[in-house]
């Protein structure tokens, strides 16, 4: 897993950009966001490639967090909140930025009707239960995530999670469903058997068919 601790003081655009650049390969991406003041928001053009990016990303969060830091952190596949840390959304007379809204669609519509008319603090717990964050975690304990778990299976279920936002389930469905197979031999084991027209012999061990393919 690799791993980023986001920087309050840097210019955001410049480390997000530059952050972005290494989520373009399969893997998992952990960024840790420490106490983040209010900032200029990032334009979406820039975030939205954050919402399709190959590798997993996943946000751990301590403290309260506050755009721009926070449009990445709830834009990240999985996000998780130290006990204490703090959501800091703009209030009801400002307008949301674009990854907050993004997020909150996401979460549904508990998530938006808190964000657009309400605003403001949005303690750990609440977090969770809007489901804006998937779970909340002591302070000095590993983030719960499935060490056990391939990254195939891992980056399955991120597709179908995003496809909610995405409004695209068929085709994230589609798309989960092959990158499974081909995590697997059996695509390979397939195709030698077509070529050396034998029945093909899976993780099993055993063949399909013993009888040569036509």
């Amino acid at each position: 897993m690799d791993r980023h601790v986001w920087i309050s003081d840097l210019d955001a655009r410049t480390q997000f950009l530059e952050l972005s650049d290494r989520v373009r390969a399969a893997g998992v991406l952990i960024v840790q966001f420490q106490e983040s003041e209010a900032g200029e928001s990032l334009p979406w053009i820039d975030l939205e490639p954050w919402t399709r990016s190959r590798a997993v990303t996943v946000a751990d969060v301590r403290g309260g967090l506050a755009t721009p830091a926070l449009d990445v952190a709830l834009c990240c596949d999985l996000v998780y909140l130290r006990r204490g840390a703090q959501l800091l959304l703009p209030g009801p007379d400002e307008a949301p930025t674009s990854g907050v809204v993004w997020a909150m669609a996401r979460a549904g519509r508990a998530a938006l009707a808190r964000g657009l008319l309400t605003g403001g603090v949005v303690s750990c717990d609440d977090a969770v239960r809007l489901g804006l964050a998937q779970a909340s975690v002591e302070d000095g304990r590993p983030l719960p995530l499935p060490d056990t778990c391939s990254l195939a299976a891992l980056t399955t279920a991120r597709d179908l999670m995003r496809s909610r936002a995405a409004r695209g389930s068929g085709l994230a469905l589609e798309l989960a469903s092959f990158r499974l197979l081909f995590a697997t031999e059996h695509p390979s084991e397939g195709a030698r058997a077509f070529l050396e027209r034998r029945g093909p012999r899976f993780d099993s061990g055993r063949s399909s068919s013993e009888e040569p393919a036509d």
